[in-house]
C-alpha cells in the first residue's frame, strides 16, 4: 500500500529543506571568511601571552570596521572597538561644546586610531584621556580620537578643513611620519601640509601641535630580532624598502623644527630608545605599552599649553544642586548597536543656549494641510547650486511623514541616487544619526512619535556607508520621542553620493535647518 504525500506537505518539506541548505551554506561561508582573516600581530611576540580567542577577536574586530572613503562609518560596535555616532573612535560627544569644556582632537593614521590596541582606552587618545581624568579631574578635558586607517598629512588637512573645525576644537595634535614616508611624500610636501594645518588653527583660534612619530629602525631603540626584521623588510606603498627613505625621514625631522605657524612641535622618533622589550608589532604599529609611552610624552607637551584660566567642569559643580528626580531628567543614556544605530548623547544640559548656530532656512507652513516645508542653505558642487528640501506631513500628533529630496537649482531638477548622512538634534543633542540611501529622487521616512526612551529604526541596509535603503514601496520607519510638536528640532545633513551610488562626495556637508513641528 503506497502512501501519497499531499502537494502542500511536499511544498512545506521543500521549503524546510531549502532553509536548512541556506543555513548550512551561511555557516560554511562564515567559517571560510573567518579563516581568511589574518593580522600580523597574531604571530607577534608581543601578543603571544594573550589568550588565542581574544587575540583572534581583536583581528576580527579590525576587519569588520567599515569606512567610507577617508571617514569611519558611524555607530559601529565590537568587543574592542567603538565608533560613535559622529564617526570617531571612542565614546560619543556633543557637537556643541559647552563653555566649561576643553576639546582636543588627535589626528593621524592607524597608529593614532589604535590598530592592534586591545581597547578604545589603550589607544594613544584613550590613555591621554585617562591621564586628564586622573590628574585634572575637576576639568572637562575631552580627548577625541580622529585617527583613520591610511591617513597621511593630505588627508588630515582635508579632515580639518571639512569636518573638525565644526566641532569647536581648542587644540589639535597631528601625529605623522610613517604614512607620508610610505606615500613617498617629500619633506617639502609634509612641511607645507603641516604649516597649512597650523595656519588653519591660528585663523580659528585653535592651538596645533605637530608630532613626528617613531618608526622601527629610524630611532635608536635596541630592537628585538623580530623588530629588526620589521625595520629591514618594511616597505612603502610602491613595494620599495622603507629603510631606504631614512634620509627623507631626517628631513622630516629638520622641517619639524622650522614650523613657524604651529603652537609647538614634538619629535618622538627616539621615544622608545630606552626600551629593550618588544614594542613594535610591525614597522610602525605598537603595543598598548607603546601607546602608553607615547601618550605620556604627548600629555607632558599638551599640559604646557593648557590655558591658565581653564574653567572648572560645570558638571562637577552644578550636578550636586539637583535632586535625584531632576538629575534623572538631565541624564540620557547612550544607545548604539549595529541594527539600530541611534545615538542619544550621555551628556548633561544646563540652561538655554541662546546662540543659534543654524542658518535660518526658508520655512513654509501650510496650516490647513498640516505640511511644513524646510529648505536648507545652498552649496555649489560642480557648478550646480544644491540644497535639500524637507517636507513634514503631520497626519496627527503621533504620526508624521518626512519627504526629503536634494534639488539642483541650476535646472530645478531633483537628484537621484543620493546618500544622506542625517542627524536630528533636540536641545543641541543628537537623537538620531544615520546614513540613508535613496535611488529615487525623493525618499520617505515614516515617523511614529511616542514616549519611548529609545529611538528605533526599521529598514534594510546596504553595505556602502552601512546606509538604510529608502524605497517608495517600503519606507523606513522611525519611532520614539522624536518630532514632538512642543519641541524644536534641528536637521544637519551631509551628502555622500549624488546621481550615481558610486559617485562619492566628501565636500557637501553642514546643510542645516530647524523646525518646531
Amino acid at each position: 500500500m503506497s502512501v501519497q504525500v499531499s502537494y502542500k506537505k511536499q511544498t512545506m518539506l521543500l521549503i524546510i529543506g531549502l532553509i536548512i541548505l541556506f543555513l548550512v551554506i551561511e555557516l560554511i561561508a562564515n567559517i571560510w571568511w573567518f579563516t581568511q582573516i589574518n593580522c600580523e600581530f597574531e604571530e607577534n611576540e608581543i601578543f603571544q601571552k594573550m589568550d588565542d580567542e581574544k587575540r583572534r577577536q581583536l583581528c576580527v574586530d579590525l576587519y569588520e570596521i567599515k569606512t567610507s572613503g577617508m571617514e569611519l562609518v558611524p555607530n559601529q560596535q565590537s568587543q574592542s572597538i567603538t565608533i560613535n555616532s559622529l564617526g570617531f573612535r571612542g565614546d560619543d560627544f556633543s557637537i556643541e561644546k559647552s563653555d566649561s569644556s576643553y576639546r582636543i582632537f588627535m589626528l593621524g593614521g592607524s597608529t593614532m586610531f589604535g590598530h592592534g590596541a586591545t581597547s578604545d582606552k589603550t589607544t594613544i587618545p584613550g590613555y591621554i584621556q585617562e591621564f586628564f581624568q586622573n590628574d585634572f579631574e575637576e576639568y572637562d578635558i575631552q580627548v577625541i580620537n580622529s585617527g583613520i586607517q591610511g591617513a597621511d598629512s593630505f588627508d588630515e588637512l582635508n579632515m580639518i578643513e571639512t569636518r573638525l573645525l565644526d566641532y569647536s576644537p581648542d587644540m589639535m595634535v597631528i601625529y605623522d611620519g610613517w604614512n607620508d614616508l610610505r606615500e613617498n611624500n617629500s619633506a617639502d610636501t609634509i612641511y607645507n601640509n603641516w604649516n597649512s594645518m597650523c595656519e588653519l588653527g591660528k585663523e580659528n583660534g585653535v592651538d596645533v601641535i605637530v608630532v613626528l612619530q617613531p618608526i622601527a629602525g629610524f630611532g635608536n631603540k635596541p630592537l628585538t630580532q623580530q623588530e629588526m626584521e620589521f625595520a629591514e623588510n618594511g616597505k612603502d606603498y610602491n613595494d620599495n624598502l622603507l629603510i631606504n627613505s631614512y634620509e627623507r625621514y631626517d628631513e622630516y625631522s629638520k622641517n619639524l623644527e622650522k614650523l613657524d605657524a604651529c603652537k609647538a612641535n614634538l619629535n618622538l622618533r627616539d621615544v622608545f630608545d630606552n626600551e629593550s622589550s618588544p614594542i613594535y608589532w610591525d614597522q610602525g604599529h605598537v603595543s598598548d605599552k607603546g601607546n602608553n609611552l607615547i601618550a605620556k610624552s604627548l600629555k607632558e607637551k599638551i599640559v604646557q599649553f593648557l590655558p591658565n584660566d581653564l574653567p572648572k567642569s560645570v558638571q562637577g559643580i552644578e550636578i550636586k544642586e539637583f535632586n535625584d528626580s531632576e538629575a534623572e531628567m538631565l541624564v540620557r543614556y547612550l544607545f548604539s548597536n549595529y541594527k539600530t544605530p541611534v545615538m542619544i548623547n550621555n551628556i548633561f544640559s544646563f540652561g538655554n543656549n541662546e546662540q543659534n548656530i543654524f542658518d535660518r532656512s526658508e520655512e513654509v507652513d501650510d496650516a490647513e494641510s498640516g505640511e511644513v516645508t524646510l529648505v536648507t542653505q545652498s552649496k555649489i558642487y560642480n557648478d550646480e547650486d544644491i540644497s535639500i528640501e524637507i517636507k513634514i506631513l503631520n497626519h496627527n500628533l503621533q504620526t508624521k511623514t518626512l519627504e526629503i529630496k536634494t534639488v539642483n537649482h541650476t535646472d530645478e531638477s531633483n537628484i537621484p541616487n543620493v546618500t544622506y548622512f542625517l542627524k536630528i538634534l533636540k536641545n543641541d543633542e543628537i537623537i538620531l544619526s544615520d546614513f540613508f540611501y535613496s535611488e529615487e529622487e525623493i525618499f520617505v521616512l515614516n515617523i511614529e512619535t511616542n514616549n519611548s526612551n529609545e529611538i528605533e529604526i526599521i529598514g534594510e541596509r546596504q553595505y556602502d556607508h552601512n546606509a538604510l535603503i529608502a524605497e517608495k514601496t517600503n519606507p523606513i520607519k522611525i519611532s520614539g520621542a522624536i518630532l514632538e510638536n512642543v519641541e524644536e528640532y534641528q536637521f544637519v545633513i551631509e551628502l555622500r553620493t549624488l546621481y550615481d551610488s558610486s559617485n562619492w562626495v566628501f565636500s557637501l556637508s553642514d546643510f542645516r535647518t530647524q523646525v518646531k513641528p
